[in-house]
C-alpha cells in the first residue's frame, strides 16, 4: 500500500525551509529535535529525493526541495486556510490568539484592547510577548506580530497590515542644552552627546522645504527601549529621537525639550505581521478591528484638547 504525505509533514518541511535550522523549528513548536528530524527524513523517503543539504550549522535547500517548496506552500496554506474556516463555523472569536509586539507598543496601546477582548469573548485565550524582538509569523507559532519600521519594510513577502505611524522628535534636558547651547544646525548637534536606538543608526530628518539629511548620532547610549532612552534624555546623557506620544508628559513638566523642531524626523511605522494566509481567522480580525477603533479613538480624543 502506498503511503500518504501528511499535511503535517509538509507543513514541518515549510517551517524548516524557512528557518533554515531544525533545532529553532523544534525549539518554537516545542517538538523534540529528532522529531523533525525524522519527519523531513520521513518526507524524503516518501519523495524519494534529497531535500536539503545538511551542514553542521545550516541547511540549503536542494533543487527538488527548492521546487517542493515552490509547488507545496499555496496549497498547504489554502488547505490550513480550509480548515481554518471550517473550525471558525461562527464568527465568534475563539481559541488561542498569540501575539508579540515591542513592550511600550504592548503597554500603552494593547491593554485596553486585550482586556476588554477577553471580557466579551469568554472562549478566546491571549499570549503576549513584549520583547525587542521581532519574530517572524511564517516560522514562529504567532497570529499576530507588530513591529516598528522606519519606512517600508523591506520583506515584499511579508504579509503586513499597516496600524499607525509615530510621529517624532528630537528631545533634550534643559541642563543638558545649559551646558552645550543649543544647537541650530546638524553640524552643532554633531558636536552634542546623543542616545539612540541601535535599530537606527542614522537618523533621517527633513526640513521645511523637504530636503532629507541623514545625520549619524555618537551615542553614549543605544537602546532599543524607548523608556530607557527617555530616562537618559531626561537626566541630560544626550539628544534623543523619540515618539512625540511617549514624551507628551515629560514635555508638559519642562524635564525636557525640543531640539531643532524645524527638522522632522521620518515617522516610525507599525506593521501587523501575520501568517502568510488569505482568510484571516475572527480572532485576528476581531482583534485589529478592536485594535483600530481604539486608535481612532485615541486621535479624536487628543485632537478634541487640542482645540
Amino acid at each position: 500500500m502506498e503511503e500518504t504525505i501528511g499535511l503535517d509533514d509538509l507543513a514541518l518541511f515549510l517551517a524548516v525551509a524557512d528557518a533554515g535550522n531544525m533545532t529553532r523549528v523544534a525549539d518554537r513548536r516545542g517538538l523534540p529535535k529528532s522529531t523533525v528530524s525524522r519527519t523531513i527524513r520521513r518526507l524524503e523517503e516518501r519523495m524519494g529525493m534529497r531535500l536539503f543539504e545538511r551542514s553542521t550549522r545550516h541547511l540549503r535547500l536542494t533543487n527538488d526541495g527548492a521546487h517542493l517548496l515552490a509547488q507545496t506552500r499555496p496549497l498547504v496554506e489554502r488547505l490550513h486556510d480550509t480548515l481554518a474556516q471550517a473550525a471558525s463555523h461562527s464568527e465568534t472569536p475563539h481559541g488561542l490568539l498569540r501575539i508579540s509586539a515591542p513592550y511600550e507598543f504592548g503597554l500603552l496601546r494593547l491593554g485596553e484592547v486585550v482586556t476588554s477582548l477577553l471580557t466579551e469573548y469568554a472562549g478566546l485565550e491571549i499570549d503576549i510577548d513584549l520583547s525587542s524582538n521581532t519574530p517572524d509569523p511564517r516560522v514562529e507559532n504567532f497570529d499576530i506580530v507588530f513591529r516598528l519600521h522606519i519606512g517600508d519594510l523591506p520583506d515584499s513577502d511579508q504579509v503586513a497590515r499597516h496600524i499607525y505611524a509615530l510621529k517624532r522628535s528630537l528631545y533634550a534636558a534643559p541642563a543638558l542644552l545649559r551646558r552645550h547651547g543649543a544647537p541650530s544646525t546638524l553640524a552643532e548637534l554633531a558636536s552634542l552627546p546623543c542616545l539612540n536606538s541601535p535599530h537606527e543608526p542614522v537618523w533621517r530628518l527633513r526640513n521645511a522645504e523637504g530636503l532629507l539629511h541623514e545625520f549619524q548620532p555618537v551615542s553614549r547610549l543605544r537602546a532599543p527601549n524607548i523608556a530607557m532612552r527617555l530616562q537618559g534624555v531626561r537626566a541630560g546623557l544626550g539628544v534623543g529621537l523619540l515618539s512625540d506620544n511617549y514624551c507628551r508628559d515629560a514635555l508638559a513638566a519642562g524635564h525636557i525639550q525640543k531640539v531643532l523642531p524645524d527638522l522632522t524626523p521620518e515617522p516610525a511605522l507599525m506593521y501587523a505581521l501575520l501568517p502568510a494566509r488569505r482568510l484571516m481567522p475572527p480572532k485576528v480580525r476581531v482583534f485589529l478591528d478592536a485594535l483600530d477603533q481604539r486608535l481612532t479613538e485615541a486621535v479624536v480624543t487628543a485632537r478634541s484638547h487640542a482645540v
